[in-house]
């Protein structure tokens, strides 16, 4: 393994441990916010008592009381369900129908009277007649044949009439009441109806007084109310009106009392339903459920960690980064609670995490945020599940998801913003789906929809307000930081293509290789590129020392020691190194400079000593005094830089086998190198083939005139 961030690396046996300890550093600042959250303040209160300061709401309530009084006057204004009562219709018409058949009994039974008891019965015979043949006792006993009963004179202008006056009597009164009575009558409806039925009846030309009378009396008893209250439609009806009333809900930070107020049976039930009011026996099972709580969602982080991401929990400025901003969140969500309820900056942690760590190490952290948001959100008294506990937790695990996916590619910081507001259309569509599936009011989902999605991009500006500070802060090069040093405004880079254009050249050319092989490999490519432009920047020093920048047939090593030019060349990497760290470059891009050639012995100058003094010059004044490459990137950049110079040093006539044969030899000879210059770098046998690979196409377009030096080719300074 690689030998990176050496400060702030500790042996792997312990690496874990201490990261355990720095996350449970994260875990307690989150409880005691937590606890102090959701602990409300209690008061010693009762009906009648005297609220010893203002009281506000510390979450929204439903105030029961006001609510069920709305739903009962509700239920009190809904309109009764009334339906016709057929069998009350039927039995009213067949009763109906029963007097006037009654009628045709009675008559014939009157004139079986007469005869029977030897009288005579004329053809025609007026009501005085059969008055006269009748006795009080007969008349009586015929007329309490019909029901209704009938009077004395109607009975004898009933046997008096034709059967003609009889059957128009009927064909008058039976239709009127039939469809009154099928058409449904009310109570309030009987009156004038049955007033209009007797007025048409006495409108009637062609029977008598007497015998309208009998109609009326026929309409008067059977034309009766065929409306029935239906009990059953009217009590659906009723709750339908009470369902329709909303709770009325006294909202997070409304005054409950006003110091001094005398309190009401209402204001002491929403005390208690709060847990303002003691006993705060409850207090102790709450505090533990929110460890157990918080301890499950570390328990869960760290084991995706361990299982998955171990390289995160062994890296302590990593583990340092998200113990820093889980705490910054459960800080930041705290202050900013009294705000609303749905006013979160949860994502600035999330982001930061995926910017200065890693992808990973974003969605872990997303995961912790939004169930400790959902959980801030409960107010005082834990309602898990209730509304504020599921909107705040989807949306803002919506939120860091896409957030976290859409910073992939972010590449410079404008793109930081672009991924905030993703992640805010995220948190207001999730805040859509929980109002939606729980019936929330039209008002308040767009107005926690304007919060989730504010939240989001306030969360984002304030990234890329504070991303450089943190990026110094941590000595991180996020890839945004690591573009801007690309930027030929950067003052190295300016000045290194003012003052060694051959330097600056020759860097291009090995980050792109660096560039193209890092990418193939896995690496990050971006940081690959970066250390390569500037891992020559300590040739400005002496840029003239250095082949690349001197006039053709111009070279001052012809006129110094082996020694002296080995000395100069060896110090441009130590140079580098300083210039670098005092632009504040990022520690990543300085390593690379600062492992670049490793610790290799330079043969050229090395070879040339032997030569002129005729003995064996000590190797130690001819090696570099770098660390080996500690890292994809450094091994990389390394072996583009020989690359560079030995295919250069071919020539441009030279034949693709022989450009292949010189990238072979001199890749594969690192690991037979008595120097061993790959043994700290985590490349594989399978890496170096694909670097070679990369390399041999990225040469196509990069072949131009370098000096060809004898002896072992490449390994000019």
């Amino acid at each position: 393994m690689a030998k990176s961030d050496r400060k702030l690396r500790i042996p792997l046996s312990y690496a874990r441990y201490f990261s355990a300890a720095l996350l449970a550093v994260a875990f307690l600042a989150m409880y005691v916010i937590a606890a102090l959250q959701l602990t409300p303040k209690r008061y010693e209160l009762s009906v009648g008592s005297t609220a010893p300061e203002t009281i506000y709401a510390a979450r929204d309530v439903v105030d029961d009381a006001a609510s069920e009084a709305l739903r009962a006057l509700a239920r009190r204004n809904a309109p009764k369900v009334y339906r016709i009562d057929t069998d009350k219709v039927a039995s009213l018409r067949a009763e109906a129908q029963g007097f006037f058949d009654a009628l045709g009994a009675m008559r014939s039974d009157a004139k079986n009277i007469v005869l029977n008891a030897g009288g005579n019965l004329a053809d025609f015979m007026d009501a005085g007649a059969w008055s006269e043949l009748l006795s009080a006792e007969q008349a009586a006993s015929l007329a309490a044949r019909s029901k209704p009963a009938l009077g004395e004179a109607m009975l004898f202008e009933v046997l008096a009439a034709s059967e003609t006056e009889l059957s128009f009597l009927e064909d008058l009164v039976l239709p009127k009441l039939n469809i009154a009575l099928s058409a449904g009558l009310s109570e309030g409806s009987l009156e004038s109806i049955l007033r209009e039925s007797k007025l048409e009846l006495a409108a009637a030309s062609r029977i008598s007084d007497t015998l309208k009378a009998v109609g009326d009396g026929v309409l008067d008893a059977y034309m009766q109310p065929t409306y029935l209250l239906d009990e059953t439609a009217t009590y659906a009806a009723q709750e339908e009106a009470a369902s329709k009333i909303a709770d009325i809900t006294v909202k997070k930070g409304e005054v409950l009392a006003s110091e001094g107020e005398i309190l009401t049976e209402t204001q002491v039930e929403l005390l208690e339903k709060l847990g303002l009011v003691r006993p705060a026996e409850n207090d102790v099972s709450l505090k533990i459920g929110v460890a157990v709580y918080l301890l499950v969602v570390y328990a869960v982080v760290l084991a995706y960690f361990f299982v998955l991401h171990d390289e995160i929990l062994v890296n302590l400025k990593s583990v340092t980064i998200l113990s820093a901003f889980l705490t910054l969140t459960a800080l930041v969500t705290w202050a900013v609670a009294g705000i609303n309820a749905h006013m979160t900056l949860v994502l600035l942690a999330v982001m930061l995490a995926a910017l200065l760590v890693s992808e990973s190490a974003g969605f872990a952290v997303a995961v912790v945020t939004a169930l400790f948001s959902g959980l801030m959100a409960c107010g005082g008294g834990v309602q898990l599940f209730g509304l504020e506990y599921a909107t705040m937790l989807l949306s803002t695990l919506a939120s860091g998801v896409v957030t976290v996916l859409s910073l992939r590619k972010t590449h410079n910081r404008g793109a930081i913003i672009a991924a905030g507001a993703m992640g805010g259309v995220a948190a207001a569509v999730a805040t859509a789906g929980v109002y939606v599936a729980a019936g929330g009011t039209a008002a308040a989902l767009l107005t926690d929809m304007g919060w989730a999605f504010g939240s989001s991009l306030l969360s984002a500006m304030l990234v890329v307000g504070s991303l450089s500070i943190w990026e110094n802060l941590f000595d991180v090069a996020t890839a945004a930081r690591l573009n801007e040093l690309l930027n030929t405004t950067q003052p190295l880079l300016k000045q290194l293509m003012q003052e060694a254009p051959g330097t600056y050249q020759h860097s291009m050319l090995v980050a792109a290789l660096a560039e193209a092989a890092a990418e193939r490999i896995g690496a990050n490519s971006l940081l690959a590129r970066v250390g390569a432009v500037y891992h020559d920047v300590g040739k400005l020093k002496r840029p003239l020392y250095f082949k690349e920048n001197q006039k053709p047939n111009d070279n001052i090593h012809d006129t110094l020691p082996p020694a002296e030019s080995a000395s100069v060349i060896i110090a441009h990497q130590k140079d580098g190194v300083a210039l670098l760290v005092r632009h504040k470059l990022p520690s990543s891009v300085v390593r690379i400079a600062a492992e670049h050639h490793g610790n290799a012995l330079m043969a050229y100058f090395y070879g040339k000593a032997a030569e002129e003094g005729g003995v064996k010059p000590n190797p130690k004044a001819f090696r570099y005094a770098g660390n080996k490459p500690s890292s994809k990137e450094s091994a990389i950049v390394m072996l583009a830089d020989s690359c560079e110079a030995a295919v250069r040093s071919l020539g441009n006539d030279c034949t693709r086998e022989q450009r292949e044969e010189m990238v072979h030899r001199l890749l594969w000879s690192k690991l037979g190198d008595p120097d061993n210059l790959l043994t700290n770098a985590p490349v594989t046998l399978s890496d170096l083939s694909a670097i070679e690979a990369s390399f041999l196409k990225t040469f196509n377009g990069i072949l131009h005139d370098r000096v060809e030096y004898p002896g072992q080719k490449g390994k000019e300074p």
